[in-house]
Parts: C-alpha cells; structure tokens; sequence
C-alpha cells in the first residue's frame, strides 16, 4: 500500500519542473509518506493533491517566466491590463446598460424584455466592472489589489459557463470570454512592481479610440433587420452583424498592423513593445477569426481569404516580435554586466 501511495505521490509531483523534482523529490515524497501514515490514510487528502498541483504549476510558470527578460513581461501585462480595462468598460456601457428593452407591442419577442440579468442583457455585466476596477488600482498604485482583481476577473469569466447553463441568463458569446480571460491572465502574471502610469495611460488612450471608431461604425453602418430595430437593442452589441462586437472584430486586423508599427518605433529605444503587441494582438485577434467561423457573412471565399492573409501579416510580425525578444535579453545584459540577473531586471527601464 505504502508503494502505492508513492507513486501517487510522485505523480502529483511531475507538476513541479524537473530541476525541482531532481533535488527535492524524495525527500518531500518522505514527509508526505510519514503525514499519510501518521494519519492512517491510503490515499493523498483533496488538500494535499490542491497544495500540490497548485504549488507545482506555479513553479513551472516561474521557471519559465525566467527565459523571458522581465521588461517584456511587463510590456505585455500593461498592454494587457490597458485593453481587457477598455474593453470590459465599452461593453459593459454599449452591451448591458445602453440596450433598451424590447417593446411588448413592436417587439419580435413580446414575452421577454431582452434583459436576462436583471437590468442588464447578459450575465457579462456581473464582471466587466472587475478589470475596470484593477486598471484604477494599478494607476493608483496598488499593486496586489490590482491583481487580485484580474484574478477574480478570470475566474468569473469561467463560472460564467455553468452560470448560464443553469439559469434562464445569457452569458456573452465564448470567443469574447476567451479573449478577456487571456488578457486579465497576462495582465495578473506579468505585472510589475511598479506600474508605469504613463505607459499604461497611453495605451489606454489608444485601445479606447480604437474602440470608440468601433462604435462609431456600428451605429452609422447599422442596417435594421426589420422596420423598427435600432442597434441598441438588446443582444445587437454581441451578435448584431454591426453591433460592437462585429466592428470590432472588423477593426481589429488593421488595428494590430497599425499598433505593430507603432511597437517598432518605440521598441527601437525601448525593446519589448513588439513581442507586447504580438501577444495582445493574438489575443484580440481571437475575435475576428472566430466569428468569421462561427458567423460566416460573405461566404467560404470572402472570410478564408481574409483570414488567410492577416494569418501572413501576423507571422511577419512574430517574426519581429522574436528579434525583439532576442534585443530586449541582450540588452538586458549588456547594460548591466556586473548585476545578478534580479539587480538586471530591477534596472531595466520600463
């Protein structure tokens, strides 16, 4: 039985990366072996097998975050933060509080309002605020709340999924949930010490014009369906063909081309902003791929093409996205020979 125990140990314990297990494996599977048997189980405890696997992923994402230099994790994160803020900001506004509901005389669904949650459309408005919130702390400093915020954001938008299923509430479409949980990850992940405000407002500006000329688009383009339909009706944000969510999907490859250029310029002095742009635009870029299949407008021709040369587009940009990785590492310890790589990171300008 003892044999047995072991082995289940040792395999919660390949969660950790291999240079840990070399050198603390046998004797962490010891202690675990001596607390089972003083507690006469045959089996590790459900806190055992969290504590572990939790302990052990954090571990391998620490490992790994040391191949990056920590000045792109930081580019990425308030990159991030800025655009998951933004977004979650507009739909909430545009989405959930703007929609009216439907008339029970003009409506094409007289027996129901349209509003599933309460005074809102979808079950998003329960935590759009969440990234909002952590943007206002990280400009105001506070570091820990910050991320703890975006946490809280990532794990809403996975209880939004059975939430749904179990109530009458719509839940947002599962592309735009993918994308707000990448973008609060990496905003929580590789947030630095010390926020650089201007760096965050500036592109907090940026993602809120790009989302403004969304907007913009989708009321003046809108074309009703049927006599009386207006694009703030309830659901036209997220499924409308010129909602918010379709314009931004059709803004969006020309807005990572653009910001791609302008990551170029400033990663000329400051290495780091074109892998930032890379990994955000990745994850935007969720949107309008997924829509393409999962709503095809235009037909197979239309939507794969377009997607097909954006896809070219996008992989010039990682290829520059990997020489500025190399740039920003070089740098790093070119400036700074004679510093530990934590004296590196702690000088590396933001």
């Amino acid at each position: 039985m003892t044999a047995r125990l072991e082995a289940v140990y040792r395999r919660l314990l390949r969660c950790y990366p291999p240079r840990w297990r070399q050198e603390h494996e046998d004797e962490i599977v010891a202690t675990l072996l001596d607390v089972a048997d003083a507690g006469q189980r045959t089996r590790p405890s459900a806190g055992e097998i969290a504590n572990l696997v939790a302990h052990g992923l954090a571990a391998r994402l620490g490992a790994s975050r040391g191949l990056v230099p920590a000045v792109v994790w930081h580019r990425v994160a308030v990159l991030a933060l800025a655009s998951v803020a933004t977004l979650s900001l507009s739909l909430f506004i545009v989405a959930e509080v703007l929609p009216v509901p439907f008339s029970a005389a003009g409506g094409y669904v007289p027996d129901r309002s349209g509003l599933t949650f309460g005074p809102f459309v979808t079950l998003g408005a329960a935590f759009y605020p969440l990234p909002v919130l952590a943007f206002a702390a990280a400009v105001v400093g506070a570091r820990r709340t910050s991320r703890a915020l975006l946490g809280l954001t990532c794990l809403a938008v996975c209880a939004v999924l059975p939430a749904a299923a179990w109530s009458d509430a719509e839940r947002p479409v599962l592309y735009l949930l993918v994308t707000l949980g990448l973008l609060a990850g990496m905003a929580a992940v590789g947030m630095p010490p010390m926020v650089p405000r201007r760096d965050l407002l500036a592109t907090t500006a940026l993602f809120g014009l790009l989302l403004a000329c969304a907007a913009v688009y989708g009321v003046v383009y809108y074309r009703p369906t049927y006599p009386g339909n207006g694009w703030n009706l309830p659901l036209v944000a997220y499924r409308g063909h010129y909602g918010l969510l379709a314009a931004v999907g059709s803004t969006v490859p020309a807005a990572v081309i653009v910001g791609a250029a302008v990551a170029t310029v400033a990663s000329v002095r400051r290495p780091g902003w074109i892998v930032a742009a890379f990994v955000v635009g990745g994850s935007w870029s969720v949107i309008p791929v997924a829509a393409s299949i999962r709503y095809p407008r235009w037909g197979w021709g239309y939507d794969n093409y377009a997607i097909l040369g954006f896809v070219f587009v996008f992989a010039l940009i990682a290829l520059a996205a990997a020489v500025d990785l190399f740039r920003a590492a070089d740098l790093r310890i070119v400036r700074n020979p004679g510093l530990s790589s934590t004296g590196r990171d702690a000088a590396e300008p933001e």
